[in-house]
């Protein structure tokens, strides 16, 4: 679902550097180091840079039942299932890993500049919500394209031994480089229109709430034309989480799942999108694939586009 475009793969260098960390980072000191750093930080990096491919570990973690419960009512999953930790809840044990990666010494970009643009992940089995986790953000690349670097973090969440959720999180740093003329859009193919979804404007507080992301562009907009935004937007995940919360309740999620997602337009709150899905079954490979997307109700500019693999 990424785009293809001419890049350049920046080498990662070996041995694989791993840190282990005992608790997960505070993210207001996240937050804060990021701007303290991001000064002395690119947005760009040397064709011939030598990046460490560095992992983050974090042994032991149990989530949290009750942010667990109100990420269902944030992000409007069903309760039908209360053990069971909704599919796309598990990503958001990794911000604070993230956090700390991109803030670390041996993580090159400016922390500020990235904006996640895609996002997938695969579930091998139902995950309860007193299970224990030892979680591994591992940086997996890092591309430099004509408009700026693309950098993919692998997630991992092992429970007895075994990945029972793994993703990856796709970031893009702008360049400071002259904007080219805007290339006339053509004309898509939008899906059947399903349902409407509201976006209250505290939607991005609630959902920093229950996900630990305090990114400032998504709490006020006063904070987020600090960041070059007009109003405060949505949070890309919760969107995400959102439209999987609406599948869920029409198709069912079974044992094995996978998604994949890229992030279009932002979502300035509050607004009113619509999804809108094809579903496409196919029995011999005992999969129902179901393509989706969320869409501006007024102009149709997309916000989401991906597809969700339900497998019996």
């Amino acid at each position: 679902m990424k785009n293809n475009q001419s890049i350049k793969q920046i080498a990662l260098g070996s041995p694989k550097t791993v840190v282990e960390i005992k608790k997960l980072p505070s993210m207001k000191f996240v937050f804060l180091k990021a701007l303290l750093i991001s000064p002395f930080r690119s947005n760009t990096i040397k064709d011939d840079a030598i990046v460490n491919r560095t992992q983050i570990i974090l042994k032991n973690y149990l989530p949290d039942k009750k942010l667990i419960t109100n990420y269902r009512t944030v992000c409007s999953f069903s309760e039908d299932r209360p053990d069971i930790i909704p599919i796309s809840y598990l990503q958001t044990l990794f911000i604070g890993l993230l956090g700390r990666f991109i803030t670390s010494s041996f993580f090159p970009i400016n922390p500020l500049g990235l904006i996640q643009t895609f996002q997938s992940f695969e579930q091998k089995r139902p995950v309860a919500t007193d299970e224990t986790f030892d979680l591994v953000c591992t940086l997996e690349s890092i591309k430099k394209t004509e408009k700026g670097i693309e950098t993919d973090f692998t997630l991992e969440a092992i429970s007895g031994d075994k990945v029972v959720w793994q993703g990856i999180s796709t970031f893009f740093t702008r360049s400071r480089i002259k904007k080219k003329k805007k290339s006339k859009r053509r004309d898509e193919t939008i899906l059947t229109k399903r349902e409407t979804l509201f976006v209250p404007s505290d939607t991005g507080r609630k959902y920093a709430l229950v996900s630990g992301d305090y990114n400032p562009h998504h709490l006020y907009s006063l904070l987020a034309k600090l960041f070059g935004f007009k109003k405060a937007i949505a949070h890309g995940m919760w969107s995400l989480a959102r439209v999987i919360a609406s599948l869920e309740k029409k198709f069912g999620i079974h044992d094995s799942v996978a998604v994949e997602a890229s992030f279009k337009l932002p979502i300035f709150m509050p607004a009113t999108t619509v999804l809108g899905y094809e579903c496409q079954n196919k029995k011999k490979s005992q999969q129902t694939t179901i393509i989706f997307e969320l869409r501006d109700k007024q102009k149709e500019l997309p916000h989401i586009k991906g597809r969700l693999l339900n497998r019996y």
